[in-house]
């Protein structure tokens, strides 16, 4: 056993089992820490301008590389920076450890009977704001140090994956310790006990099945089942849809490829899902941007079988029965039917719509002569491309515009964060996922979402990250304004230049000291060609049509087949094997629900 500081017993166990990339904002409370992770040679650490940005980096450093980041920052208003952050790992199930530096034990409210607001100065709860979306916190004490470091790794990986958090007291962090270092133990993947049943069960439903369909989700990469799945496409030959979140687990334009589903997925996609007779999720929780908000419309002719390692995900309770529910691991699950089901033999009439599904393209989104659209940009970016680039939308309406434009390659990453959709994602996750690839890191965001977390340019430049940024700059809200088109009147309150406005990013990015053009509709395709081959980072000011919508969407209340803009009767005939549903009169949707 070696004496040495607690703060130095944290980072030396995480150093032993390989976790060493950090990712802070220092302070005070956490000066301890953070001053010994400075010592350390096989230690590599990167600090943010804000603790929010730290947090999205450390997610997107799990997700292209697979390996477990940590993020450290100060008490009070350092940890509740995190949060938001904390919650994108919680809703996408990435795992992480957050380490937040506390006041010492003897500054703290829960030293005294009484209950004032604040004992220390900048103490703040952190256990008790934070757990309902951690895995495992705690406030850490000396008698269980060890075993809360173990637990919060195990936790973190465990089942249906998340972050962790150690509140650190600074006397904690400070106070001399006698404890051996250890391996951790990581913890098995769970697996259905009815499992072979399950199978069975598949394998006689896929015997009869006229019309299947596979929908692929985010918990197949999250198992490490991306090689397994490109096996069982192929050897069951049946054709395949993707949510969002698996949206780059197999390239597009493999010939059972049919599209992105839900709200704001394409047209084949959603007419797939909604004629097939068979559908089987695997990593998808099958939310109401995936389904509509109608739930009884939704794939309504299939027997619905549901793989999630998560059994509230299956169990919502909301109104979709799932026939066939399978709580598993999906790499346990997809391994099994590697090795049980047989190819299947489709019967020409669903392979025909299949092809139709895959060559669909109803919506034709308008060309102006002197203003870039986003979709013409987006798409000719999409052509220019490395096959293995990782690509990083913000949210908003350039992640739909670039979720419905781009084509996912071989070895490509495209991903946001689509269950916490914040604003401001995607410059610092584009950092972490610079990280330790070298690959081409590209950034899509839009006027409003870069603003969010704008200073991390600086992050960008003291690190020198090649990273390509692409602003779609509408000057304005343009996701919400659609919404105001088709709920409020088109009052464009908060959303339009009488109560919204943008800087010159082009001043903004030269004042941090990074390479900046503005791309429009004469030369967008030179500025992309530029763009891309710049060696270091540049930011691109996309000048793109104020009034660009986003095509196509679905309208709250109809089913997934029937998206605006609206196709006439027979247009949507044509495609449908089963029968239609008649258009809602109202589909205001949750503004006018009662009406």
């Amino acid at each position: 056993m070696v004496k040495r500081k607690a703060s130095e017993y944290i980072i030396d166990c995480l150093l032993y089992n390989n976790i060493d990339t950090f990712f802070l904002v220092t302070g005070g409370a956490i000066v301890p820490t953070v001053d010994y992770i400075g010592t350390k040679n096989n230690a590599k650490y990167y600090c943010f301008q804000h603790e929010q940005s730290a947090a999205m980096a450390a997610e997107a450093y799990y997700r292209t590389t697979g390996k477990l980041g940590v993020v450290l920052s100060t008490s009070g208003p350092g940890a509740q920076n995190l949060l938001n952050g904390i919650c994108g790992c919680w809703y996408e199930s990435i795992p992480c450890l957050f380490i937040t530096g506390q006041v010492s034990t003897y500054e703290s409210i829960d030293s005294i009977p009484y209950n004032p607001r604040q004992l220390g100065f900048q103490e703040m709860p952190v256990v008790e704001s934070f757990k309902p979306f951690t895995k495992y916190i705690k406030k850490v004490n000396l008698d269980t140090l060890d075993k809360d470091i173990s637990q919060a790794i195990t936790s973190a990986l465990e089942g249906r994956k998340g972050p962790s958090l150690l509140d650190l007291p600074v006397d904690v962090q400070t106070s001399v310790i006698n404890l051996d270092i250890f391996d951790i133990q990581y913890p098995s993947p769970i697996i259905d006990p009815n499992l072979s049943d399950s199978i069975n069960t598949l394998k006689d439903k896929l015997s009869h099945s006229k019309r299947p369909l596979l929908l692929l989700g985010h918990g197949i990469r999250l198992a490490d089942a991306v090689s397994e799945i490109k096996v069982l496409v192929d050897k069951l030959n049946i054709p395949f849809v993707v949510s969002w979140g698996g949206f780059d687990l197999i390239e597009h334009f493999h010939p059972n490829f049919i599209g992105a589903i839900g709200v704001y997925g394409s047209r084949g996609g959603n007419f797939a899902i909604q004629n097939c007779d068979l559908l089987i999720s695997i990593g998808s929780r099958l939310d109401t941007r995936q389904t509509g908000g109608n739930l009884q419309t939704f794939s309504r002719d299939s027997y619905k079988i549901m793989v999630d390692v998560d059994k509230n995900e299956i169990f919502k309770g909301r109104g979709l029965n799932i026939d066939l529910p399978i709580v598993c691991d999906a790499k346990i699950f997809i391994n099994s039917c590697i090795d049980t089901l047989d190819p299947i033999n489709i019967e020409k009439e669903w392979n025909k719509y299949c092809f139709q599904y895959q060559n669909i393209n109803l919506d034709k989104r308008e060309l102006k002569d002197n203003v870039l659209t986003s979709y013409e940009f987006l798409e000719h970016l999409n052509t220019q491309l490395d096959s293995d680039s990782i690509v990083i939308p913000d949210e908003g309406g350039h992640l739909v515009w670039s979720m419905q434009s781009l084509k996912s390659k071989s070895n490509q990453r495209i991903f946001s964060n689509f269950g916490n959709s914040s604003m401001g994602y995607g410059l610092p996750a584009a950092i972490g996922a610079a990280i330790d690839t070298n690959r081409q890191v590209v950034c899509i965001d839009g006027d409003g979402g870069f603003q969010m977390n704008i200073q991390e340019l600086q992050t960008v430049k003291h690190y020198n990250l090649p990273i390509k940024i692409f602003i779609m700059n509408n000057n304005c809200y343009g996701i919400i304004k659609q919404f105001q088109d088709s709920y409020f009147d088109s009052r464009y309150i908060a959303t339009e230049s009488q109560d919204y406005s943008v800087p010159d990013f082009i001043k903004v990015a030269n004042a941090y000291g990074i390479k900046s053009i503005e791309a429009n509709k004469n030369n967008y395709k030179d500025v992309i060609s530029l763009a891309l081959k710049e060696e270091g980072s540049i930011l691109v000011n996309v000048m793109i049509d104020r009034e660009q919508k986003l095509t196509p969407k679905l309208e709250f209340g109809n089913p997934l087949e029937d998206m605006s803009p609206y196709l006439d009767d027979k247009s949507i005939q044509d495609n449908m094997i089963i029968p239609m549903i008649p258009r809602k009169d109202n589909t205001q949707g949750w503004v006018t629900l009662n009406k």
